[in-house]
């Protein structure tokens, strides 16, 4: 069975800043050598989905719905008024395509109204699905239920979406796109080796990154040498956090919950009430590097001995997150939090080393550095594992399957 995909996606926003700020004639290539260009320096898994779909027979299109000078230029090329907004030229070029399936994978689209009017303009239509494994608040959810087929990444995202009454859960783990391996090998790696890193995001409040950020003070603190490349909120930011937090836990206890859930600013910042929200310590602001994207993120993993992960909360007690698929990938050895699923991913100790506290995490670390050799010998097994079993085109079958079976 033959169908038209298309697959609605943001790029993370500090990549197309770098980006843009990098290649500045992209913005006047034509639209194909544009995205071309984008896609190549990008690690995003959309476009890896795209094109493991159009090697499947599925004639795949992705959207990049946040690249407004890409969009802008598809709507000059197309005859479509490019001072329309970035919403509007994504709907554009969904009916200008006429798929059977659209993927939903930004979460700023997931909501009735939109959902509903895109379903209303495009009469194509046969499916409209949608992908979630973030923190979501109730106008997701609310979304979720006008789609036919929800994704997520973790068997505790599924459980939770079902017992809220979303039963057309599917769990498809990340994975990881092989083909980052020969770029790699065919170009320059200008970062520095090191025996222990972290890439990515260290965001407070509810559903974030709190005890990742507790472990990395932590680590940080034990005299680890630890190399961070990332992302850290303005102090600004998490003041406005942690006075929401503070104003909506006043309020609750005067009983004012009610006026709470009404006022859209307040009930927009709830749920950072149910925890404690600190700014960053000294030590951790001077360690931190600029954050790295695209191709870099990859090629600082490859000079990597060892990659540190942790789930955000909203994973709970199941594993899933990219970075298990991206550290492991390249071939450097992953330390991790331990899940409940985790011995379905990967074989423990042996693929990946995993740990229950903050305690082991940094005994296990301080061990893998004094016995490289064991580091060495679980990186490659951890690497074997995920290119057997843990490539985009793998879930990109499983994903395929599903769609045919409700078509």
């Amino acid at each position: 069975m033959s169908y038209k995909f298309i697959r609605v996606t943001d790029y993370y926003s500090g990549f197309l800043k770098t980006f843009y700020g990098t290649n500045l004639n992209s913005a006047e290539l034509d639209y194909e050598a544009q995205y071309s260009q984008l896609t190549e320096q990008s690690i995003e898994i959309v476009s890896s989905y795209g094109k493991y779909f159009r090697l499947a027979g599925v004639d795949a299109v992705d959207i990049i719905s946040n690249a407004s000078l890409l969009l802008k230029r598809w709507a000059k090329e197309n005859g479509i008024d490019q001072n329309l907004s970035d919403e509007a030229i994504v709907v554009a070029q969904i009916k200008h395509f006429k798929p059977d399936i659209v993927w939903i994978d930004t979460t700023r689209f997931l909501n009735k109204k939109w959902l509903n009017e895109l379903r209303n303009e495009v009469k194509s239509i046969k499916l409209l699905v949608g992908h979630v494994c973030a923190p979501y608040n109730q106008v997701i959810f609310d979304g979720l239920s006008q789609l036919d087929i929800v994704f997520t990444c973790t068997p505790g995202l599924v459980k939770e979406f079902k017992e809220k009454g979303i039963n057309n859960v599917e769990l498809v783990y990340h994975s990881f796109n092989h083909s980052v391996l020969e770029t790699i090998q065919n170009t320059s790696n200008p970062f520095p080796d090191n025996n222990f890193v972290f890439t990515g995001s260290l965001t407070t409040g509810y559903g974030f990154h709190g005890t990742r950020i507790k472990y990395i003070e932590a680590i940080l603190n034990s005299g680890i040498d630890m190399t961070i490349y990332g992302n850290l909120e303005s102090t600004n930011r998490i003041f406005l956090k942690k006075s929401f937090s503070t104003l909506v836990k006043t309020m609750n206890s005067l009983g004012l919950n009610s006026l709470v859930n009404s006022i859209p600013l307040l009930n927009k910042h709830k749920k950072h009430a149910e925890v404690d929200i600190n700014f960053y310590s000294n030590k951790l602001k001077n360690s931190v590097k600029s954050p790295v994207f695209g191709m870099d993120m990859y090629r600082v993993l490859a000079k990597s001995k060892m990659c540190f992960n942790i789930h955000g909360e909203i994973a709970n007690q199941c594993a899933g997150n990219l970075r298990l698929f991206e550290a492991t990938g390249v071939g450097s050895c992953l330390i991790t939090d331990n899940k409940q699923n985790m011995g379905q991913l990967f074989e423990i100790d042996k693929e990946v080393v995993v740990y229950d506290s903050i305690e082991e995490c940094i005994e296990k670390v301080k061990w893998l550095l004094h016995n490289p050799e064991e580091m060495k010998r679980i990186a490659e097994a951890g690497q074997k594992r995920t290119l057997k079993e843990h490539t985009v085109e793998n879930r990109v079958n499983t994903v395929n399957k599903i769609f045919k079976d409700n078509l």
